[in-house]
């Protein structure tokens, strides 16, 4: 618990987005004060209708921002709650990866790329590894989602939600990601139980 506490404490790094955002953000604010100090040096009402204008754009830029990643965050913690709930004592997870081959070197903040399943133990690990993709049966599929606790597609942080379970994750993901810093502690810290061809 240590090591993730100290890792919080570190300043996050600034993805591609926010980086655009300042940028916008900044520009569109020199631009105002710039149009308000024209309209004082050179009293021209041409300057003060741009500025109402751009400043106008500010506002609706930051309100549309606002909302749009205040409900974005909203939902994806309240999904994560239910994940952590759902992973509470003993169960197995079952996780699949949807994402290329780029996002495991390098993984992605934003893009739901990780289907996490989470099973009562007593659910059979041999349907587990043939579930979806590797041919279970449709009835075996009814029977093995009688033991399902949770479901839902998660972005690459809520995987260190995941510590000391039995992860079933496929052969071609763990042979890629097994060698990735960014998957180090979610391999270590789980039994991880391999399904498919690598």
């Amino acid at each position: 618990m240590k090591k993730r506490t100290e890792q919080d404490k570190q300043p996050a790094k600034m993805d591609a987005k926010s980086v655009l955002y300042v940028i916008v953000l900044l520009v569109l604010a020199g631009a105002v004060i710039t149009l308000l100090s024209l309209w004082f040096l050179y009293e021209e009402m041409v300057y003060l209708y741009a500025m109402l204008g751009v400043f106008g754009v500010y506002v609706v830029f930051l309100v549309v921002t606002f909302l749009l990643s205040d409900g974005l965050s909203k939902k994806e913690r309240q999904k994560r709650e239910l994940l952590k709930a759902a992973l509470g004592g003993e169960c197995l997870v079952y996780c699949a990866y949807f994402g290329g081959e780029g996002h495991v070197k390098r993984p992605s903040k934003r893009k739901k790329e990780y289907l996490v399943e989470v099973y009562e133990t007593e659910a059979d690990g041999e349907a587990l590894k043939k579930h979806l993709w590797f041919g279970l049966p449709e009835q075996e599929e009814r029977k093995l989602a009688l033991y399902k606790r949770f479901e839902g597609k998660f972005a690459y942080s809520a995987l260190a939600l995941i510590e000391s379970k039995t992860v079933y994750l496929a052969a071609g993901f763990y042979e890629a990601a097994k060698d990735a810093p960014a998957f180090a502690e979610f391999l270590s810290s789980n039994q991880i139980v391999l399904y498919g061809d690598n």
